[in-house]
């Protein structure tokens, strides 16, 4: 799938985001990849928005490792 240059840039600050946030910083389960594969992965289900990608990646994947 491609994406606009603004998608893209809208994708990396989400996941510089989320690898700066000390709940990505304080697990162990979950690597920066599996990370961006999530937030890829949303953004071909046709997610654009910034905020709902962060909130599922830090309450939704890392919660669940986490747990």
């Amino acid at each position: 799938m491609t994406y606009d240059a603004a998608t893209v840039q809208m994708l990396r600050n989400v996941l510089d985001q989320v690898l700066a946030s000390t709940t990505f910083i304080r697990q162990q389960h979950r690597s920066a990849v599996e990370l961006a594969e999530r937030i890829l992965w949303l953004a071909s289900q046709g997610e654009r928005d910034a905020a709902a990608i962060k909130m599922h990646v830090l309450n939704v994947l890392l919660a669940r490792a986490a747990a």
